[in-house]
């Protein structure tokens, strides 16, 4: 059982928006996109929680889900969306990892094939 809400981030290098969006609903229920002017970042919600999209110049499509407690960890929502969508998924390796410092420049980088870390820049 989580200890509460959990604030989570991954980087999915996916090109459809809606098989990432499909596959967040299938955990966290149907999600609500939030009117705006703009097409981008989307924001979706259900409920209390919010899950914003926003492509990033590299290529790849920052998911950020905000008070939800389906994943303890960021490196939790990566391996389920590399897993799920089959894709390269990178994520801050955070705290469930030991002995990576949390200010080394790196991300944890996922897909079928395994785990590595990345160094950033």
């Amino acid at each position: 059982m989580n200890a509460g809400p959990f604030d989570v981030e991954a980087y999915v290098r996916h090109g459809d928006v809606t098989a990432v969006l499909r596959r967040l609903s299938a955990t966290l229920g149907p999600l609500e996109r939030i009117a705006s002017a703009e097409p981008w970042p989307q924001v979706h919600r259900r409920g209390d929680v919010r899950v914003v999209l926003q492509p990033t110049e590299d290529g790849f499509l920052a998911v950020w889900v905000r008070g939800s407690d389906a994943w303890p960890s960021c490196a939790a929502l990566g391996r389920q969306l590399a897993r799920e969508l089959q894709c390269v998924v990178r994520c801050d390796p955070g705290d469930t990892l030991p002995g990576v410092d949390a200010q080394a420049g790196v991300l944890l980088e996922m897909d079928g094939a395994g785990e590595r870390f990345v160094k950033l820049g």
